[in-house]
Parts: C-alpha cells; sequence; structure tokens
C-alpha cells in the first residue's frame, strides 16, 4: 500500500527547490546588489547639483565613476550616500535629523485581511524612507510574519542559513558566545542590506510555528506577558534607530498582537474591492478588543492610525469604494493612494522595491517606472509627515 502521505513530501521537496532557484536567479553569491545611478540620475537625486561638480567630488573621494565595462557613468547607493557627505548644508535636500528628545517611530503595517498590498507597502516605505530622504534616517525592518516575503526582498539568504531570524529571538532559542549578552545579539540579528541605513530583521518558514509557541508557554504559565515579548526585544536596539516598520501576519495572531504593542503608529491598507472593504471593515469592529488588551498593558496609545490605498485601479468600481472608505474613515485615510503600476508588479517580480533600482536598469518603459516611483515618494511623504508631526509633540 502507497504511503498516502507521500504527497505532502513531494510538494515539500518541490518548494525547497522552486526558493533554491529562486534565490539563485535573483541574488549573487555576495547578495543583493546595491542600486546604482546614473551621472543623470546622482546629480538629480543630490539637490540638481552640476556634473562638473559632481566628478569634482567624485575624484576627491577617490571614485572613479567610468570605471564599469557596460555603463558609461555609474555609482552604487554607498557611493552616493559619501558624495552626498560632502555637500555643504545649504545645498543638501534636508539636514540631518537631530535625534534629541525623538522616540524610535514604530509604525505597524497591519490588516487582517490578506492580499491588500501589507509587505509591498512595509518594504516600499522601509527603502523610501532610508534612500530619499535625505535626514538619514537610521531604518528597520522587522519581518514578523512567518510567509517570509518582507526577507526575500533584503534577506533571502535566511532561508536556507542559520541567521537568526525574529521568532529566535522571541523563543530566545540561541546560544550567547563568551562575553556575548542578549543585546549583543538582538542588533546583531538585524542584519544590513543594499541600502547602507535599512537593516532587517529576517523571518523564515520555521517562523510560521511560533504562534504554536506562545499558546504553549501561556498555557504552562511560563509567560506572563505575552503580549509584551517584541517590544521587550526592541528595547534592546531602539538607540539603533530612527524608525522601525514592521510587516505582519494576516490574521490576528499573538505575534500580531505583539506589534500592535510595541507600536508607535499603525498603518492599515486595504484595496479598494467589495470583498477587501467588507473584511476590512469587520476586522475595524472587532478592533476595540485590541485596544482592551493594549490599555490592560499601559500601553500609551498611538501616534496615528492611518489607512492607505493600495492597488489602486481608478476605474468606476474602484472610485465608488474608495468613495465609500472616505465616507466612513475619511478622518483617518490617507489623501494619496497607492496605484496600480505595471512597474511596481515587475519589481516586486525581482524582489526589489521601486527605489532599489534605477530607471536606467527597469527592464520595461521607463516612464511607467518614473510615474510609480513618483507615485511611492507621494504616498511615503505624507507617512513621513505624520512621523515627523509624532516628533514635534
Amino acid at each position: 500500500m502507497s504511503d498516502k502521505f507521500s504527497v505532502l513530501t513531494d510538494l515539500s521537496n518541490g518548494a525547497k527547490a522552486y526558493r533554491e532557484h529562486r534565490n539563485g536567479s535573483l541574488f549573487s553569491d555576495t547578495g543583493k546588489e546595491p542600486r546604482t545611478f546614473t551621472k543623470a540620475e546622482a546629480c538629480a537625486w543630490l539637490n540638481d547639483i552640476n556634473s562638473r561638480t559632481l566628478d569634482k567630488y567624485a575624484k576627491e573621494l577617490g571614485i572613479d565613476p567610468k570605471r564599469h565595462d557596460d555603463a558609461e557613468w555609474r555609482v552604487d547607493i554607498n557611493e552616493i550616500y559619501q558624495l552626498r557627505d560632502l555637500l555643504p548644508e545649504k545645498k543638501r535636500k534636508a539636514s540631518k535629523l537631530d535625534r534629541r528628545n525623538k522616540n524610535t517611530q514604530i509604525i505597524v503595517v497591519q490588516n487582517q485581511k490578506g492580499g491588500v498590498g501589507k509587505t509591498i507597502s512595509a518594504v516600499t516605505l522601509a527603502s523610501c524612507l532610508a534612500s530619499q530622504f535625505h535626514q538619514e534616517y537610521r531604518v528597520g525592518l522587522i519581518d514578523l510574519d512567518g510567509q517570509a516575503t518582507a526577507s526575500m526582498y533584503y534577506a533571502p539568504e535566511t532561508a536556507t542559513s542559520d541567521y537568526l531570524t525574529v521568532s529566535d529571538l522571541i523563543r530566545k532559542s540561541y546560544e550567547l558566545d563568551d562575553g556575548e549578552t542578549d543585546k549583543d545579539a538582538i542588533s546583531q540579528a538585524f542584519i544590513t542590506t543594499s541600502i547602507p541605513n535599512l537593516r532587517i530583521l529576517p523571518a523564515s518558514q520555521r517562523d510560521r510555528q511560533v504562534d504554536g509557541w506562545f499558546h504553549e508557554k501561556v498555557a504552562t504559565g511560563d509567560l506572563t506577558r505575552p503580549y509584551a515579548v517584541v517590544d521587550e526585544i526592541l528595547d534592546a536596539v531602539r538607540d539603533e534607530f530612527d524608525i522601525i516598520i514592521i510587516d505582519t501576519p494576516p490574521a490576528l495572531t499573538y505575534t500580531t498582537i505583539n506589534a500592535y504593542f510595541a507600536a508607535t503608529s499603525v498603518i492599515c491598507p486595504i484595496s479598494t474591492t467589495e470583498n477587501d472593504l467588507d473584511a476590512t471593515s469587520g476586522y475595524f469592529e472587532a478592533i476595540e478588543g485590541i485596544g482592551t488588551i493594549l490599555k490592560a498593558y499601559n500601553h500609551r496609545g498611538f501616534d496615528f492610525f492611518k489607512i492607505l490605498i493600495t492597488n489602486y485601479m481608478g476605474d468606476s468600481s474602484s472610485v465608488e469604494v474608495r468613495a465609500d472608505i472616505e465616507k466612513y474613515f475619511g478622518d483617518h485615510l490617507y489623501s494619496t493612494e497607492f496605484k496600480h503600476s505595471v512597474a511596481v508588479k515587475q519589481c516586486s517580480g525581482l524582489m526589489c522595491t521601486l527605489f532599489d533600482i534605477s530607471k536606467s536598469e527597469y527592464p520595461k518603459t521607463k516612464a511607467s517606472f518614473q510615474n510609480a516611483v513618483d507615485n511611492a515618494y507621494a504616498v511615503v511623504s505624507k507617512i513621513h509627515s505624520d512621523i515627523e508631526r509624532a516628533w514635534s509633540k
């Protein structure tokens, strides 16, 4: 008699083979390549300095932009950050962040409805804040979703290597080296990415089981504050980040409520379909229960809780749904939405955001790419304004 469970083994083996192929086709042995800039892109990014000044700065730093066989002139993001450091203060697009009296802003991206664009919103927000805002924010990205999609963007190696993941930190399933502290281990778990000032605390497929660990520990009485675990982890690294973005699973689990408890602010993505609005409205009807839990743990409340429309098509159906969202939730709705874009889909297929790739490298229509970049920057600028307002308080 054949093993009727062998299909599960076949599926598992196929999935592992696909993920190895996917990682190998997208990333080199040294990891994800840093974003590059042509001369025109570098001049624009550096507040429209002229090309002669740009070449003078590059020479001063010992950077040879013409060293590449496949490009007439190109620098990578590490080099362009060095070039920015040479700019006089009055020539910078924005002053460096004055960190005095500014608590780390921790923004959770959450909706219990799946497929609304949580991950693409989280990674786009993180990469844009890190690379496009000249305040030089130190940005952290936490992948709290066991599907580990956000990690595929910036840490695909964690799928097959012994990197610490968020669930390892939650369960404290790691060993300390001689002289190492928990704070050291947590800090090192936030690994560097292709954007110099963006670090990620990754997830892996084994993180799918972490909610079972919570249930077990609560049942045995070994976990007296089950909703504060992530917040306690972040206590070790708050001074290393200005902004932390948390991508969450599409479910109201222990990990999700942990994210809420750690959060200073929340963004709820929603796409403009009746099904998504119905599901999200049902979620909001029950969301006061989360507030009750947070109050019981003495949570300070949120600086802002906003709804972000994603994948906006602009057709008659989506316009109608958007009108309903504005009618019933308008006070909490961002006025600018992530528009539907082939460029976003193309970049997602390459496991990069719009801010990880230059227009010159984009393989499709350049105009559609630039439109998507402009739209994403406009959305993130709205969120950035809320962050600044929170700090100003």
